[in-house]
């Protein structure tokens, strides 16, 4: 592992808009499609597919597929239409070991092969010829993952939370009406917190305060076996420094410290942004701590306030967002509450479906912005050439994911944030033992 300068671009070298355009398009045939399709991608919330849930049309990296469970009560991904007379698959019948189309009755197992063909007289059945595409599909840690590629799948990285405890985890989603590359960006721009997050809040603590008081953070990057830690410096307190390690996870995702860091160390609130096409996304919520089990109803309460009778959200674009400019006067900085994903939500959506990068003018405070595409890049070029790209497992004797760490934490303004960070890993806050209490 080693330290990567902070020096940024000038505003004089903005790359156009053609360099980036690639990194957003992550359709099938599409390189940033393909490289997407190297990595397990969560598709789902498990607890909405339970035994007996009816068969469901999911749409990710623009592929419309159909996830069930079969009457042994495994998952199943297949391509949604029937290879008959395309069908629509998630009308079908949950029976004989498999799903069974609506309209002739094939029937399909869980890898796509079709086990009848009751339409065809028995002389002409030719059920070995037919094969559905299907994805491998596994549960863990309260998602349902799918591997979208070709080949053999990679090792599902060790995640903090991937075999933790149920009442240590809370996963909610919501429907981003933007590209998701715009999106995770977001979570790699420290000082953004500082201002549409600002606002007078009973859960506002000493970390919101020092947001509030220092906007403009000193970045660093240092390169992981996954992507990137990037650490964030403020200086609110005479003797220390208040130091946030966030991280930006090839390909799609990140993590941060959210409702979790209330528990002290040992936590993260980590996010995947998978595209359904280039226009949305769905935004994936993991907070976990390890050693304490979450307030899920707190959280509960904070997404249900954010939603209608029908589950959907109640701000919109088309709404803008309902925002209160009286509530901006001494309560919010944004004017829409005090969620942050909606906060989230409404300045990457009001970026436009797809940001246009052309116009866009980079300061220092991205340099997350500009590591993440850059390694984007590198990982396109490498899957190209016909590597592996970083991040990507294939043996789980490896220890993937053993130098994850998200923390907030006061430091000596002498002390070194990288060698901080790296002592954070060795202490292993992620072991599972009695519960903390916050620093």
């Amino acid at each position: 592992m080693s330290s990567m300068n902070t020096d940024v671009p000038s505003t004089s070298s903005v790359h156009p808009q053609d360099r980036w355009s690639v990194l957003t398009r992550t359709g099938p045939g599409e390189p940033a499609g393909d490289l997407l399709r190297r990595y397990w991608q969560p598709i789902g919330i498990a607890a909405e597919y339970a035994a007996g849930a009816p068969p469901a049309h999911i749409k990710v990296l623009s592929e419309d597929l159909v996830l069930f469970r079969d009457d042994s009560g495994e998952l199943g991904l297949l391509a949604l239409r029937c290879p008959h007379r395309n069908a629509d698959l998630s009308y079908g019948r949950i029976e004989d070991g498999g799903l069974r189309c609506p309209y002739h009755g094939w029937l399909f197992d869980r890898d796509g092969a079709c086990l009848e063909q009751p339409n065809v007289p028995a002389a002409q059945r030719t059920v070995a010829n037919w094969r559905q595409p299907s994805f491998p599909v596994q549960e863990r840690g309260g998602l349902v993952w799918a591997y979208l590629g070709t080949g053999e799948p990679p090792v599902l990285p060790n995640y903090p939370f991937i075999d933790g405890p149920s009442e240590h985890i809370y996963i909610n989603r919501w429907l981003s009406e933007c590209n998701y590359l715009q999106a995770n960006e977001g979570n790699i721009d420290p000082s953004h917190t500082s201002f549409v997050h600002r606002m007078e809040h009973p859960a506002a603590d000493a970390t919101m305060t020092g947001f509030e008081a220092d906007s403009a953070p000193r970045l660093s990057v240092v390169e992981t076996s996954y992507g990137f830690r990037l650490l964030a410096e403020r200086d609110y307190v005479d003797e220390k420094t208040f130091l946030r390690c966030s991280n930006f996870i090839l390909p799609n995702a990140a993590s941060a410290n959210g409702f979790e860091a209330m528990y002290g160390l040992g936590g993260a609130t980590m996010l995947w942004h998978v595209p359904i096409d280039d226009h949305t996304h769905y935004r994936y919520e993991v907070t976990y701590h390890a050693k304490n089990e979450i307030a899920s109803e707190i959280l509960d309460a904070s997404v249900k306030a954010e939603l209608d009778e029908n589950g959907k959200r109640r701000r919109l674009l088309e709404n803008r967002f309902l925002q209160d400019r009286s509530e901006m006067i001494d309560k919010t900085f944004a004017g829409v509450g005090t969620a942050f994903p909606i906060h989230d939500l409404l300045v990457t959506e009001s970026m436009g479906s797809i940001s246009d990068r052309r116009t866009e003018h980079l300061t220092p405070s991205d340099l997350g912005v500009m590591r993440a595409r850059r390694m984007l890049l590198q990982a396109l070029e490498d899957v190209s050439a016909g590597k592996e790209p970083k991040g990507v497992w294939r043996d789980a004797s490896l220890g993937s994911f053993q130098d994850f760490v998200t923390f907030s934490d006061w430091i000596e303004k002498s002390s070194d944030p990288a060698a901080h960070a790296e002592q954070m890993t060795k202490r292993n806050i992620y072991a599972r033992n009695e519960p903390t209490t916050a620093n």
